[in-house]
């Protein structure tokens, strides 16, 4: 490819251990679902995320092991489906950093 134009496969090969990564969408809506598989498919790890809503991006992530840091506010699938299983596991356990954030 010529430009600045990548694949998705280079987009998240310039994404390195430890960054801090921040994903728009809200919730279901509108998030880099491909992406967040690609980071996780490469085997990134702690890597700081931020997002005022995550849902199953932030949840794929933490269940990839991808993340060691998060600064998220409400981590949650949608209404009445409850808050991310993979993300409550991992920071209840302690392994996963989580400043919250209104």
């Amino acid at each position: 490819m010529s430009g600045k134009l990548v694949t998705l496969i280079e987009a998240a090969g310039l994404i390195e251990d430890r960054a801090v990564v921040a994903f728009g969408g809200s919730l279901l809506h509108r998030f880099p679902g491909a992406f967040a598989r690609e980071l996780a498919r490469q085997g990134r790890r702690e890597i700081h995320f931020v997002k005022p809503s995550p849902g199953y991006d932030f949840d794929l992530l933490c269940r990839a092991g991808v993340v060691g840091e998060a600064s998220v506010g409400i981590a949650t699938m949608e209404a009445g489906l409850g808050m991310l299983p993979a993300f409550r596991r991992r920071a209840e356990s302690g392994e996963l950093n989580v400043r919250e954030h209104a």
